[in-house]
């Protein structure tokens, strides 16, 4: 199997036509859809396509290339077939066979949200078929070329290099030895002058000597001209002295038997002698000029060869520079120009430049990559519509996706901002029909909805899905009333029953309206400000829109920031604990302190309580604040007890939450902190409130009891304004009543009656009474008369940190009776 076969599969069960796509890939349509669909092309692996089965190779069709038949096959992927081509073999036929490029098989080509095809570029310009020409053959032929080229240059430059030191070496060495035998020549005419000379002066002389001389003198002459090239100057030179020299003897009887036949001496003979001698060794002079001549005609010769090999070495050298030029313009033109087109073509290609084409106008392996090159783009131009069409839009609805809106709604903003409404809209109970009806019940419902939608906006207007059962329109709201006629068009559409694989089902929506404003928002707090009023229509009722509030969002978003911080408050050092007093009515006595908890946020200042806990108990993170509220009071009290003596017995209340009293974990950690010899669980007081216990009292009780094993004393807070019966109180395991300030004060009075029942009930059950929210001397004189033990307020110390706690700890030492200012 190979790139572009059409590969089949036919079993019992299963008929299936696919596109060999390479690596091991077949793009091919996958029947495991729902009834009357049609089948999904999908490019998956060899042995999905085969499911079990033999694939068999079918014949390659002969209208596109193999390359070109797998491009066709990928436009198609993840598009449905028709019903009746769920085996697949139109498809491959189509892939194949189709002779006209423009025709596209129904549900193929991408299309978008209203059904239009979406245009398909035009396909890539191809190079004829078949290699004319060879890129390498081209450029080996040049390089053994230019090869041959520099080893001929070399060859030719050893050769007259070697020729000319050879002709030198030649002419300097035959030029010496002339040279030495002109020399030695001239040494014997000067000897035999001289005898002659004594001849004829008639000194007494050897004449066999001198005729042996003679003789001598004559075969060097003999000697020289055998080795003196012929025919030459310096030859004719020779002759001409030798003749000199044999003439001047025979002149005066001096040559060969001469010698022995000679009778006078002649007058004057010996001066015309050395006269006649003078002018031989002229002559031989003469010749030895001619041999420094030839000498000077040998060098020249050398020089000129020279000249020739230098001209030589230039012309090849030459040829060399134009040999080179030539094939650098060969190499630029052929090799680096098409090379520099590929560079730019995929640089536009990665700046998005879908759409640029190589010119093709070589025949070898360049033509050929910038045809691949081609092909690549128009396949990646392809991929890129259809990525760009899905990645715009919802594969499911067909309407845009919340990139799209997201996008819309940014440039809206920037032109139309006055005039623009977003609604958020969700279904109501959706999770029912997705239960009832399945998903792929509730995903038709989702398409049927969107089609409704889309008949409820103007048409330029803008319905999208921002994901599962959440979609939003984009109106532009002229005269502010645009969205909420919009809104009960929809309301009105939903009447009417969803049709749904012979079920019925009826929804409704909630939808939020947030208006746009010039220079107010931009899209993504537009459709966080959508949300949230949908999110207060859902809670508000449901079926129902709502316009954003924004004292509402602000709240939220105080809220949020709160959630978003509270985990890490107590882990960052963020919290901190103030106490406030609690004082024995009768003496003034400092008893013990109340542990109040305080979060200093990073951005929101100092938070009491009721800002941050009602928050902590939904998050869970009440479990954590309140251990360590636990922790941190308990060892702040043991060092205080253990700092001041007078106050040994100074005993610190917590307060308790009904979640930590609910949670088993939460209970285990505050009995491990109580059992800690460090807290001294006996000088701690648990409070709880009345209305906290009043959800689940049997979990209530049973918890308090569990920790007042520990040795903790229990109090109710507030008491008085639950709802808890007397019957209840008196199965509480609890040791101390805390009266709730609100009967302190009764339209500005107190409520005499009411606080003498409470202290008079709590007397006759064994507990203490501590009356909370004292700020006023006439309260404080009332409670002494009804003989209340304990009270706190700011009337007595209001909540302080635990420095300024110790300062006054100090001082109520020193004076031995409580201080009352504030």
């Amino acid at each position: 199997m190979t790139l572009g076969d059409h590969l089949r599969i036919a079993g019992d069960n299963l008929t299936r036509n696919g596109i060999d796509a390479g690596q091991g890939r077949v793009i091919y349509p996958d029947a495991q859809t729902p009834a009357g669909t049609g089948a999904i092309i999908r490019y998956g692996t060899l042995a999905d396509f085969a499911a079990g089965q033999e694939a068999t190779v079918q014949a390659h069709g002969q209208a596109y290339s193999r390359e070109a038949a797998v491009r066709r096959a990928k436009r198609a992927i993840g598009h449905r077939l028709d019903e009746q081509d769920s085996g697949g073999a139109g498809f491959v036929r189509g892939c194949l066979f189709d002779t006209r490029p423009e025709r596209t098989r129904q549900n193929h080509a991408p299309s978008d949200g209203d059904g239009r095809t979406l245009p398909v570029p035009a396909p890539a310009v191809k190079a004829p078929d078949g290699r004319k020409r060879s890129l390498r053959r081209e450029w080996t032929v040049a390089f053994v070329l230019m090869l041959a080229a520099l080893l001929i240059g070399a060859a030719v430059t050893i050769i007259g290099v070697r020729t000319l030191m050879n002709d030198v070496q030649t002419t300097t060495t035959r030029l010496h030895q002339d040279a030495d035998r002109l020399l030695e020549l001239r040494s014997a005419l000067d000897a035999h002058q001289q005898a002659g000379l004594r001849l004829l002066t008639g000194a007494r002389t050897d004449t066999s000597a001198f005729l042996e001389q003679q003789a001598s003198v004559s075969d060097m002459f003999d000697d020289l001209a055998a080795v003196l090239p012929p025919g030459q100057e310096t030859a004719a030179d020779l002759r001409k002295t030798r003749d000199a020299w044999q003439e001047s003897l025979q002149a005066h009887d001096l040559w060969d038997s001469q010698v022995q036949q000679r009778r006078a001496i002649p007058e004057g003979g010996p001066a015309e002698f050395a006269d006649s001698s003078a002018g031989v060794r002229a002559l031989l002079a003469v010749t030895q000029r001619s041999t420094l001549k030839k000498m000077d005609e040998g060098l020249t010769d050398a020089a000129g060869l020279e000249q020739l090999l230098i001209s030589v070495r230039a012309a090849y050298f030459g040829l060399a520079l134009a040999t080179t030029a030539y094939f650098g313009r060969r190499m630029l033109n052929d090799l680096m120009k098409p090379i520099r087109e590929l560079r730019q073509g995929a640089l536009k290609l990665q700046s998005g430049d879908y759409n640029h084409r190589i010119r093709i106008a070589r025949h070898d392996e360049l033509g050929e990559l910038a045809e691949s090159f081609n092909a690549m783009a128009a396949s990646v131009q392809d991929s890129h519509a259809a990525l760009t069409y899905r990645a715009g839009h919802d594969t499911l609805t067909g309407l845009p996706n919340r990139a799209v809106l997201t996008e819309t709604l940014t440039h809206t903003l920037g032109q139309n901002a006055d005039t623009l409404a977003l609604l958020f809209i969700d279904i109501d109970n959706f999770k029912a029909v997705n239960d009832s009806l399945g998903h792929a019940g509730g995903d038709e419902l989702l398409a049927q909805l969107a089609t409704r939608l889309t008949g409820c906006v103007r048409s330029h207007d803008l319905a999208a899905r921002l994901g599962g059962d959440e979609f939003a329109i984009i109106v532009l709201d002229e005269d502010g009333e645009t969205s909420r006629e919009t809104a009960e068009r929809i309301h009105d559409a939903l009447q009417s029953p969803f049709f749904i694989r012979n079920n019925k089902a009826t929804v409704s929506v909630s939808m939020g309206v947030a208006q746009g404003h010039r220079g107010g928002t931009d899209a993504q707090e537009l459709l966080r400000q959508a949300d949230f009023a949908m999110y207060v229509a859902k809670h508000g009722g449901k079926a129902r829109y709502q316009l954003f509030d924004a004292d509402d969002y602000d709240r939220m978003a105080h809220r949020a920031a709160l959630k978003a911080g509270i985990a890490a408050a107590a882990a960052d050092g963020q919290l901190r604990l103030d106490y406030q007093p609690v004082i024995d009515l009768q003496t003034n006595a400092i008893v013990g302190l109340e542990a109040l908890v305080r979060w200093q946020h990073p951005s929101l200042g100092l938070l009491k309580p009721k800002d941050f806990i009602p928050i902590a108990e939904e998050t869970g993170e009440i479990a954590a604040i309140g251990s360590w509220v636990l922790e941190t009071a308990a060892r702040q009290a043991s060092n205080w007890r253990a700092t001041f003596s007078e106050f040994s017995s100074l005993w610190v209340s917590v307060n308790l939450s009904a979640h930590q009293l609910s949670s088993h974990r939460s209970l285990l950690v505050l009995k491990d902190i109580l059992t800690d010899k460090a807290s001294e669980a006996d000088k701690v007081i648990l409070e709880i409130t009345e209305t906290a216990l009043a959800s689940d009292i049997d979990g209530g009780i049973a918890a308090l009891c569990m920790l007042k094993e520990s040795g903790a004393r229990i109090a109710i807070d507030d008491f008085g304004t639950g709802f808890s019966s007397l019957s209840t109180l008196a199965t509480l395991p609890a040791d101390i009543l805390k009266i709730d300030r609100s009967f302190l004060t009764h339209a500005g009075h107190p409520s005499t009656a009411i606080l003498e029942g409470i202290v008079g009930l709590a007397h006759k059950l064994g507990l203490d009474v501590i009356a909370e929210g004292i700020e006023e001397p006439g309260q404080l004189q009332t409670l002494q008369n009804l003989g209340c033990q304990m009270g706190q307020g700011y009337l007595l110390g209001g909540p302080a940190p635990a420095q300024a706690i110790e300062a006054r700890l100090l001082k109520s030492i020193g004076a031995g009776f409580l201080d009352r200012t504030p």
